[in-house]
């Protein structure tokens, strides 16, 4: 009989193993919702979003902020849920984009990979700079927690200003990190 359960038990273990859970459901929300409507312009780019995240009333000028509803209870600009993630847009930003030379200064300069390198490991920087608003993926793991970081760019096409996005996976796990930047990549048009 005790055989029968550890056999039982390993069939369970080997099931779970071969066929692995889909990491997160998503949603697609339109970046001018996610920004509360602050482009100047509409921009086309639906955002892939946790089902379950909604936006919240975590306050910081020109900040927004999506998480879980009961995250957002105790949750502040300073002290954000990493347990569950989250998700922060904003104008606020010192990276420019120069259409002239399709650099995101800030991002994709030689001198901001340089100081990049110096704080994180398995830097990643994906460039979509054909579009009608060009913009940059950059997925990495923080020097300091070891957690995967998830960030994107994309001009406005209003000068040289740039829109910010952000993602913290749940739990620090990079496979629902590269999951939803997988999608928001190919949203980019």
């Amino acid at each position: 009989m005790k055989s029968l359960f550890i056999a039982a038990g390993l069939a369970a273990a080997t099931a779970a193993w071969a066929a692995p859970a889909e990491p997160v459901r998503t949603r697609d929300v339109p970046i001018n919702q996610i920004l509360q409507g602050r482009l100047a312009q509409p921009i086309d780019l639906n955002v892939p979003v946790p089902a379950e995240y909604a936006q919240s009333g975590v306050k910081r000028i020109g900040y927004s902020y999506w998480m879980r509803p009961a995250d957002a209870a105790t949750a502040t600009a300073e002290k954000l849920p990493t347990r569950n993630g989250y998700l922060v847009a904003s104008l606020a930003t010192k990276v420019t984009y120069d259409a002239r030379h399709k650099v995101f200064y800030g991002i994709d300069d030689p001198g901001s990979l340089t100081k990049m390198k110096s704080v994180a490991t398995n830097i990643q920087v994906r460039p979509f700079k054909d579009g009608k608003h060009p913009a940059v993926l950059v997925s990495m793991t923080s020097g300091t927690t070891g957690q995967p970081a998830y960030f994107m760019y994309m001009a406005t096409g209003v000068k040289n200003d740039t829109f910010f996005l952000s993602f913290q996976p749940p739990e620090g796990r990079r496979d629902i990190g590269d999951a939803v930047w997988a999608k928001l990549a190919a949203n980019i048009k």
